[in-house]
């Protein structure tokens, strides 16, 4: 590897490690921030932050002597494991969302606490299965055609279906914010100025969600784009694609700005992070 790789992927690791750890600390320091949607973010940010620890220090701590075995794969089935993991609980998250959007009546009911819960054990105990399974398969049956199987499965339920539902839920939450917007702005002549007011602070969460998706997404679409760009090269068989100086600091990119997401657009970890710097400064005046 050259050493501007280095140099990208070191800094974007300790910046996906902080960033990340410091959102799983936020949240769960913070009473008012246990919510069921932050409990996705903090499931997201563990993803995240593995991704951060696992991908590029071990591939720098294996280039210094005296190396690494080359039998040993644990550093590919570390960034495989948690790369996914990180897709899996990005697709969960913006399912809360679109049903907080699309079927806000029904989101309570939904989305239990204990629900909400489970769907996070569930996602999580199923990557790491899967992963097992998956690993067993190509060391030690190395069957061929099993091998090809599971490429495939990896191919279009890992990588292609969830592009599919990030797409799918944002268009749908858009679609249901701009319907609102135009009833609302039908109706408000009609109604009191206090129910004028409800209905625009109903229309300016479901916006904030929408813009905070369509952020997440846009992002992991960019970097993830072109990551799986291999698995095209698989399916139109032309050959092998030699690029991991490009895709891997893509891979930890995405996981490096989705705590700045949260930072800037997500309101209530951005009200805490407010407090916290003004606490910060006023110990330091103190």
């Amino acid at each position: 590897m050259e050493t501007w790789f280095w140099i990208l992927g070191l800094s974007l690791a300790i910046l996906t490690i902080v960033g990340n750890g410091f959102i799983i600390f936020l949240v769960c320091s913070k009473r008012q921030l246990r919510t069921k949607t932050n409990a996705f973010v903090v499931s997201l940010a563990v993803a995240d932050f593995c991704v951060g620890t696992s991908v590029v220090p071990p591939m720098f701590f294996c280039e210094l002597p005296p190396g690494c075995s080359p039998q040993c794969n644990w550093i590919s089935f570390a960034r495989w494991l948690f790369g996914y993991a990180s897709v899996i609980n990005l697709c969960i998250l913006v399912l809360d969302r679109y049903i907080a959007v699309v079927k806000p009546l029904k989101y309570l009911t939904v989305m239990t606490r204990r629900r909400v819960i489970q769907t996070v054990f569930l996602s999580w105990g199923i990557r790491i299965f899967y992963s097992i399974f998956c690993a067993l398969i190509r060391r030690v049956f190395k069957i061929p055609l099993v091998v090809d199987f599971v490429l495939w499965f990896d191919i279009i339920i890992l990588e292609f279906l969830p592009c599919l539902i990030l797409i799918f839920c944002f268009a749908s939450m858009l679609h249901i914010v701009c319907k609102h917007d135009r009833a609302s702005r039908t109706t408000a002549k009609q109604l009191r100025f206090n129910h004028h007011r409800v209905l625009f602070k109903i229309r300016l969460k479901s916006a904030a969600a929408v813009k905070l998706t369509a952020v997440v997404i846009g992002v992991f679409l960019l970097c993830y784009g072109f990551y799986i760009r291999c698995s095209f090269v698989h399916i139109l068989n032309e050959g092998k694609c030699n690029d991991e100086e490009y895709k891997i600091p893509l891979l930890v990119l995405n996981s490096a700005i989705n705590p700045l997401v949260y930072a800037f657009l997500k309101r209530d970890i951005k009200k805490e992070i407010k407090k916290l710097l003004v606490s910060c400064s006023r110990s330091r005046t103190n």
